[in-house]
């Protein structure tokens, strides 16, 4: 079957490895000869992918490299091929399914699939499989950042479970556009922070947003209750300064791994005299409650998946590239095979 496969090594023989050597771009290959994955444990679902995505950051992760050896591709959106007999309730051939494979394990980026029950839930009939794709990995990572790891209540509605102001730097990303969307439909107030008002302004108050500001306009906000960080580097930094003193600071983009060490380190909290912050770093997984939340804001029409192009399988190497240029427009690039 054709699958896109990182190089283990550089064209001079130094394996790659992360955090100290990840590969670059250029070690994406696409291969027509790999072997069909077979189903040999409890719990495994064989798809036949119709869609995945790009994640900007993939190659970053360190479950690609030794000793965990994943592959790429994670997002996925297609038709069940094969079901263990474990499954078989849950599960028929012929089902359509969408999710997230577990970074452990990727695979995505490929004709055929290996998933589990875990990550797989059936795909709602008003989304194409492109639609179906761009969801997963965003989303989920905005329902557990929110939900799960931050604590923020699903119904800003009752006396003990009050409004609660939210900011969301990188707001028109990838992920930052289902964060705006699941906190507005919670019922918060929404903050929307963006590199630029006037490329994204217009994107992130359709999707729901009540202000949106720049970076640089951080020193006239009043301090929020929660704020949820897609950005790093100075960004992740200047978000101490508009967090509560008792409220929440949650990241979760790789290049953030280790901030609170680091901030705690250079006196970056001390300095703003925010030691009583709850501060979070995590790492989305497959959940399918998570999945179930998202369908069901689908159905609702509070969200659905944003598509800013598809691409063959053959092309994944250039879009991979293109994820990373700033102002691409808004959505997920989907590969399909």
């Amino acid at each position: 079957m054709k699958a896109a496969r990182v190089r283990a090594t550089s064209p001079e023989g130094t394996p790659y490895s992360f955090p100290n050597g990840p590969a670059p771009s250029s070690a994406i290959e696409v291969h027509n000869d790999i072997p069909k994955p077979q189903i040999s444990k409890p719990g495994e679902i064989l798809i036949q992918v119709k869609a995945s995505t790009v994640f900007r950051d993939n190659l970053e992760w360190n479950e690609l490299y030794p000793p965990h050896h994943a592959l790429l591709g994670n997002d996925f959106a297609g038709v069940v091929v094969a079901v263990h007999e474990s499954e078989q309730q849950d599960f028929h051939i012929g089902d359509h399914v969408y999710g997230m494979a577990h970074a452990n394990r990727g695979g995505t980026w490929a004709e055929y699939a290996i998933v589990t029950s875990e990550e797989a839930v059936r795909k709602p009939a008003n989304l194409s499989w492109e639609e179906a794709a761009a969801l997963p990995g965003s989303a989920l990572t905005a329902d557990q950042a929110l939900f799960m790891h931050a604590g923020l209540s699903e119904t800003a509605a009752a006396p003990q479970q009050p409004r609660k102001r939210v900011l969301i730097t990188g707001a028109s990303g990838g992920v930052g556009m289902y964060l705006v969307q699941f906190a507005v439909a919670a019922g918060h107030h929404v903050i929307a922070a963006t590199s630029s008002k006037e490329r994204n302004g217009s994107f992130l108050h359709s999707i729901g947003a009540h202000e949106v500001v720049e970076y640089g306009e951080f020193g006239t906000l009043d301090e929020c209750d929660l704020i949820v960080d897609s950005v790093g580097f100075q960004v992740l930094v200047s978000c101490w300064s508009v967090c509560k003193p008792h409220g929440t600071l949650v990241s979760f983009d790789a290049c953030s791994w280790g901030y609170i060490q680091e901030h705690k380190a250079k006196g970056i909290i001390s300095k703003e005299g925010k030691e009583g912050v709850r501060a979070l770093y995590f790492i989305a997984e497959p959940s399918r409650l998570s999945m179930a939340r998202i369908s069901e804001h689908v159905l609702k029409g509070n969200v659905k998946g944003h598509v800013l192009k598809t691409v063959a399988l053959d092309d994944v190497r250039e879009a991979y590239e293109a994820a990373h240029s700033r102002g691409i427009g808004h959505g997920k690039i989907v590969v399909v095979p």
